[in-house]
């Protein structure tokens, strides 16, 4: 789930930073609709721009859209320490009580040092 987060995020913001290349393209793409039907100088005898006048139009509307970018105002936050006196209250030890593992007094769990030595050479 955080892969496909992070890869629609990422598709976003390359998105939004290509504005300009998505604009051209699409005015290549639709050229010659544009120049018979948008163009300003459509009407003359030899048109010279082919929906260029167009294609500066949109350009700029996107510049003024990417400048108008919302102001961040900074919040100022008062952060405070107050330390907290508590009483000690002293707990009782508590009784030692048996886990419920058997251990059988056959089994040896500490080794004796007279017994145990190693061999000498």
């Amino acid at each position: 789930m955080k892969h496909f987060v992070s890869i629609w995020l990422l598709a976003i913001i390359l998105v939004q930073s290509t504005g300009n290349c998505w604009i051209i393209a699409a005015f290549y793409l639709n050229r010659n609709r544009i120049a018979n039907t948008v163009c300003v100088n459509r009407f003359e005898q030899i048109p010279v721009c082919r929906g260029i006048c167009y294609l500066q139009q949109k350009l700029e509307e996107n510049e003024h859209q990417q400048d108008r970018t919302p102001e961040l105002k900074h919040k100022e936050v008062l952060l405070f320490f107050e330390p907290i006196t508590t009483a000690i209250i002293s707990i009782p030890p508590e009784i030692k009580r048996s886990s419920g593992i058997y251990i059988s007094p056959y089994f040896p769990t500490s080794h004796q040092p007279p017994v145990f030595k190693p061999p000498v050479c």
